[in-house]
């Protein structure tokens, strides 16, 4: 890709247009802030500056312009955000496919199956039977690529070979198998002699198609690119499974992407809630309704972290980025109200979401539902419970025995309970369960403590190693942005008000202020042995404090020498708290040692610390 492709979309679309189409973006200076939304916060730390073109997080030091947003945002790689921005901006691609890495060449391959089955689909009377059955329009099939998967051991892996993919990188991309059943390769090679005429012998790697005899549906990444594919048999051996997904791959990892979302993320933001259903069709007839936010589980796995410790976000964390509000739509047999539905609210009130179900009644699944009546559908929706009054509607029909009711509701409600962070919200359900279960708010807050208290101890338990130690790594302070130190300790602050002061001194230099030079002195004065290793340290955060300091003090730099009278001051007032706590530390190890020599010198040096403290104090009156 050209740089000049780049530098023309970055014109294009301005970097506080960008964000604000993803968060809600407020006024700060001649920056705009936010809270970050790649990880939590109760305050905003998050700056946007037109200017710069660029974003910066003073919470977890995410920074970059418009394509690093929207690749830390959706989880895309570079040219997955590329796909998305030069869409926004109407900037045709030119892709050279001679610099293309294997990653582009499984996307390349992946859009080839894709078409394969497109195409086959348009040959198959069957299987344009079983799609338009399901409710589903010519444009709506359309629109989401469903495709067709000839029944027949290797006619994909045919196709692509014909095509000049190799083996290796078909197999990669999660299309075809290797055999490894004698009774299987005799079917293979068979099928080899009709299909292209050669025999498969001894030793040789018989490879198969993966997906046969199967209804297709592409996955897609947000950006839209296919990435893998779902299969629903369409004629029942009872061997095969119902519904096949892709293995992971280099492209596909099932923690990361949701069926759908690349149709649903603008609708998600526009509305403020997703809507989670089980299945491919579920999805489809709900967008073919117009509730676009759907977004389909389809087997994938939901974690409870927004993201992994690779960095990569999770599909529940894209969702929860682009909304906290979601509804459950699963199917509505038991096990669709119990466990499933449990595990998936479960992992999205631990992530902070806030989580409805929509109970359908009558034994049918969202895609019969849609199928009978698009306003019932909608109906279910506007319905919804939260999660807690939910389960414990069920707990208080499935219960009549009173006596166990306190039992059954600990160990089905309090697990969705205890998972709210708000306290005024646990008061509110807590008041809900007391009122209709005629037990007192205060049996069970108490049962509700003790019970976040025993999955307190379970967590310690588990991040405990096999001596017994933490595996948690212990805080340090040796960065100027240290966010793992106690918020009142002398070091957090310290590192505050330096991180300000270098910030606000480049500023002052970049406008060429004539204090700077001044201002740098005296901090070097004050600092001693120490400035040098501070300025060490500050210098490749330059371009970031300066940034914050500009979010902070503004443009106003007539008021630019007042702040940095004011840094300075504490900057000193806390070296000295922060010698005077070493010191008298000092002191009394000489003192419990009886050396009388160092008791004298440490005590002389607070003394001295002291003086210097109060003679500062008194002049800054």
């Amino acid at each position: 890709m050209t740089r000049t492709t780049v530098e023309l979309i970055k014109e294009r679309i301005p970097i506080d247009e960008l964000i604000a189409s993803y968060v809600k973006l407020e006024k700060a200076g001649k920056s705009l802030k936010a809270r970050c939304p790649f990880h939590n916060e109760k305050s905003a730390s998050f700056f946007v500056s037109p200017e710069r073109g660029g974003y910066y997080c003073f919470g977890c030091n995410a920074k970059g312009d418009i394509f690093t947003f929207v690749e830390q945002f959706e989880g895309l790689d570079f040219k997955g955000a590329l796909k998305v921005l030069a869409e926004k901006a109407g900037v045709p691609l030119v892709v050279d496919q001679k610099a293309d890495s294997e990653r582009d060449k499984l996307f390349q391959i992946t859009e080839e199956a894709a078409k394969y089955f497109e195409t086959q689909y348009d040959k198959s009377k069957e299987a344009q039977t079983y799609v338009k059955g399901r409710g589903v329009s010519p444009e709506t099939r359309a629109s989401f690529r469903i495709g067709w998967a000839p029944e027949g051991w290797k006619h994909l892996f045919t196709y692509l070979k014909g095509k000049g993919w190799s083996e290796a990188i078909i197999e990669k991309a999660g299309l075809i198998k290797m055999s490894s059943s004698e009774e299987t390769r005799s079917d293979l090679n068979a099928v080899g002699q009709r299909q292209v005429g050669t025999s498969f012998g001894a030793g040789a790697k018989n490879y198969y198609d993966r997906f046969r005899g199967r209804i297709i549906f592409p996955i897609s990444d947000s950006s839209g690119r296919v990435v893998a594919f779902t299969g629903r048999i369409l004629k029942d051996d009872g061997k095969s499974a119902k519904y096949l997904n892709s293995p992971d791959t280099p492209l596909f990892n099932k923690s990361q992407i949701l069926f759908g979302l690349d149709k649903a993320k603008s609708e998600i933001r526009r509305v403020d809630y997703s809507i989670l259903v089980e299945g491919q069709m579920d999805l489809i007839l709900s967008h073919q309704v117009g509730v676009k936010n759907a977004v389909a589980a389809s087997g994938t796995a939901l974690t409870d972290q927004s993201q992994g410790q690779d960095g990569v976000v999770s599909n529940l964390g894209m969702v929860r980025r682009l909304s906290q509000n979601m509804i459950i739509a699963l199917d509505s047999d038991k096990a669709g109200k119990t466990a499933a539905m449990r595990a998936v609210a479960a992992t999205a009130l631990s992530m902070g979401m806030s989580v409805k179900i929509a109970d359908i009644e009558g034994g049918k699944d969202p895609a019969d539902l849609i199928l009978g009546s698009p306003e019932s559908w909608k109906k279910v929706l506007q319905n919804a419970k939260h999660v807690i009054e939910f389960e414990l509607g069920n707990v208080l029909k499935e219960t009549p025995d009173s006596h166990k009711l306190a039992r059954v509701i600990k160990e089905r409600v309090f697990p969705f309970l205890s998972k709210i962070d708000s306290e005024m919200d646990k008061a509110y359900y807590i008041k809900i369960i007391a009122e209709k279960t005629n037990l007192s708010e205060s049996a069970v807050w108490d049962d509700l403590r003790k019970y976040a208290k025993g999955l307190e101890g379970e967590g310690r338990s588990k991040e405990q190693g096999e001596n017994g130690r933490s595996k948690i790594a212990p805080a340090t302070s040796n960065s100027p942005s240290s966010s793992l130190l106690p918020p009142n300790s002398v070091a957090h602050r310290l590192d505050l008000v330096e991180r300000r002061m270098f910030g606000l001194l480049a500023l002052m230099d970049a406008a060429k202020l004539p204090g700077a030079t001044d201002y740098r002195e005296q901090i070097r004065k004050i600092s001693g042995d120490s400035y040098e290793e501070r300025l060490k340290r500050t210098l490749p955060l330059l371009s970031d404090l300066s940034f914050e300091a500009e979010a902070i003090f503004g443009n106003d730099q007539g008021r630019y020498d007042v702040h940095m009278k004011d840094l300075i001051f504490n900057f000193e007032i806390d070296l000295i708290n922060e010698d005077l706590v070493k010191t008298m530390g000092a002191l009394k190890f000489a003192e419990k040692e009886g050396n009388a020599a160092g008791v004298a010198e440490f005590a002389k040096k607070c003394q001295a610390l002291s003086i210097r403290k109060a003679e500062l104090t008194k002049l800054r009156k």
